[in-house]
């Protein structure tokens, strides 16, 4: 009876197979998809399905830096569709002997067919940076000061990832059908040119060196220079032949001048130093100076031959203009800006003024500058005139207006020389004529009296002077000094706060040690003159008063009439606030009478009596200022007529 439940076996897998050809066996899966009974051209297009899918499969690539994690996608990896193919086709493909019991088998279980992968076939394949997340470069170590010491920071070896190796592994642990993938893998490295031991030993050496600190010698004066004083003076590099230091030369000129008593080595008279046809010289000849243009290098030569001291040369007029500027510390052009304006207005007689006041002036290091303690309250005695300003966020009038552009060019030219500014206000109205040498909106400020104000800092150990310049359309303020602060623009930012635009610029100051300042300086600017921004005027108000009052004298009475007010600067506030009527008064008497048109009569004037009238405006703010007075007038009795004779 076996042997016929057998045969009957045999017989039935016989059938299903003739019955199942071209098609894939029954309970065959690949990689959990079920692809039993599929015929080829359904197993086609279901492993192109199942492909799509499959390059999504997460990765973990275990390293000693961390893990990695990614997908067969971005390594490259894929199915090999032709060979995976075949091998499904070849899994029904067993003895005569074994293969009717695993036919028996899969109507209760599945089969899982092995697949096939490989490498993608892109010859422009690349792994995405987000793979190579190590450092693919060493980084050699470092020295700054830190608490008065040389102090090194180590450097980092480089992670080298072998692209071939890291996608090789990844496929065969791919080819064992895992899903998940994890693999693990060996980050190589390169060290570092210079080694921590060498980096620290350096640091020992520097430290070593100016253990004594220095003391330097100009003249008559001297002084001694702390170890940590010194230190601050080294900049470190790395060559061919190791790491290596040197003198920031900047730095040590400025600690001269600070700690010394200035740049005039043997007097206590500062120099006049002068522009001249576009070129610095010193008007008083008679200072010597410290110092030469060897200093450095006789400071560097003595800290490296562990001297404690070192004389510097004093310099005058014989050793050559430049050179001698130089000692003084003003030698050259740090920053200028230059804005213009229309010809021959008032306000240039102001804006020639307030530069004329400013020229020459010098900021030594350490001091501050504030444009109104320098100038003090602009007066027609000081030479100043009637000009216009911002009042309220609109424009009007009053002495010694118009400067505002001295003080934008000012800020623009210190905003770029790196000077600290310590007080400034933007204007409310953007004025293109006030854009910066690249164009921006923002870097500008206005003044007035006895605020806002315009107040600076000198923060480099060289002095500043101050020296405008101007044409009759145009306003130059150049800054000289010594080079010390490199100063750009590193971003600005527009956004809108209802109907007003604000303007957020940031400024980035480089010092000769490498560190890095920012800080950040904002304008709102209103959306037209006058109003703010909620849309609305700045300053509500009663209107301006009437014009051009006149009266026409009647009998006992007297007919006044006028014109609308008219504001001094392009804004109107009757357009916001319109008036309801005006009044009208009488001197003497004191009758009066209203209406909201432009005329009016008053009755019960005593005839043969002089009267002058002003009107007054009203509107949901308030009554304006009194009129001008009008002219005299004198009502008088008029004559009976005499009728005609019969």
């Amino acid at each position: 009876m076996c042997i016929a439940v057998i045969c009957i076996g045999i017989a039935s897998w016989s059938l299903d197979r003739a019955t199942h050809r071209n098609k894939v066996g029954r309970g065959i899966t690949v990689i959990g998809y079920d692809v039993g009974d599929l015929t080829t051209n359904q197993l086609s297009e279901k492993l192109q399905s199942i492909s799509l899918n499959f390059v999504s499969t997460p990765v973990t690539i275990r390293t000693r830096l961390g893990d990695i994690q990614t997908t067969l996608d971005e390594i490259g990896v894929e199915i090999n569709i032709q060979e995976t193919f075949d091998k499904i086709l070849k899994a029904d493909n067993g003895s005569v002997i074994t293969e009717p019991f695993r036919w028996a088998k899969s109507f209760f279980s599945t089969r899982a067919s092995p697949i096939s992968v490989r490498l993608s076939q892109d010859p422009n394949f690349t792994l995405p940076p987000s793979l190579l997340i190590k450092i693919t470069e060493p980084i050699e170590p470092s020295w700054q000061i830190s608490n008065g010491q040389v102090e090194y920071t180590p450097g980092v070896s480089a992670a080298i990832i072998d692209e071939k190796t890291i996608r090789n592994i990844v496929l065969a642990a791919t080819a064992t059908g895992a899903n998940p993938i994890v693999v693990d893998f060996e980050i190589g490295e390169r060290s570092p040119l210079t080694s921590n031991p060498e980096a620290e030993n350096f640091a020992l050496e520097i430290n070593t060196l100016t253990q004594s600190g220095l003391k330097i010698i100009v003249g008559e004066r001297n002084h001694t220079f702390s170890p940590n004083d010194v230190r601050n003076w080294f900049t470190f590099s790395l060559g061919s032949e190791g790491p290596t230091w040197s003198l920031n030369e900047p730095l040590v000129r400025g600690s001269i001048g600070e700690q010394l008593g200035g740049v005039v080595a043997d007097k206590s008279e500062l120099p006049e130093i002068v522009v001249k046809d576009g070129e610095l010289t010193i008007a008083n000849l008679s200072a010597k100076a410290c110092c030469s243009k060897e200093s450095a290098g006789l400071i560097y030569q003595a800290i490296k031959g562990g001297a404690t001291s070192v004389n510097l040369e004093l310099i005058d007029l014989t050793d050559g203009m430049p050179e001698l500027l130089a000692a003084f510390g003003v030698s050259e052009l740090i920053s200028q800006a230059t804005t213009s304006h229309p010809c021959c207005a008032s306000r240039v007689e102001n804006i020639q003024r307030f530069a004329d006041l400013m020229q020459g002036l010098t900021i030594q290091p350490g001091e501050s500058l504030s444009l109104n303690e320098v100038v003090g309250k602009r007066t027609e005695a000081k030479g100043f005139v009637e000009a216009g300003v911002i009042v309220n966020g609109e424009l009007a009038k009053d002495v010694g207006g118009g400067i505002s552009q001295f003080a934008t060019t000012f800020f623009q030219a210190s905003f770029y020389g790196g000077l600290d500014i310590l007080q400034y206000f933007p204007h409310t109205i953007w004025f293109p004529r006030y854009a910066d040498f690249e164009g921006r909106k923002g870097v500008e400020s206005t003044i007035s009296w006895p605020s806002p104000n315009l107040e600076v800092k000198n923060t480099s150990p060289f002095p500043v002077l101050i020296w405008p310049t101007w044409t009759g359309t145009s306003l130059t303020v150049s800054l000289y000094s010594t080079k010390y602060i490199e100063v750009d623009v590193s971003g600005q930012e527009t956004r809108m706060n209802n109907f007003c635009e604000n303007v957020q610029t940031t400024r980035r100051r480089t010092y000769p040690n490498g560190v890095e300042e920012f800080d950040t300086f904002t304008a709102r600017y209103q959306p037209e003159n006058g109003i703010g921004c909620d849309g609305k005027p700045t300053y509500p108000r009663p209107p301006d008063p009437p014009r051009n009052v006149t009266a026409e004298a009647g009998d006992s009475q007297a007919s006044i009439s006028w014109d609308i007010p008219e504001p001094e600067g392009s804004f109107d506030i009757t357009e916001y606030f319109p008036i309801t009527g005006y009044t009208v008064t009488t001197s003497p008497g004191n009758h009066s009478c209203s209406t909201s048109e432009l005329v009016c009569i008053i009755d019960g004037l005593a005839n043969e009596t002089s009267y002058t009238f002003v009107v007054v405006a009203t509107n949901s703010e308030g009554d304006s200022k009194d009129s001008e007075t009008s002219a005299p007038v004198r009502p008088q009795l008029q004559p009976t007529p005499t009728p005609p004779p019969e």
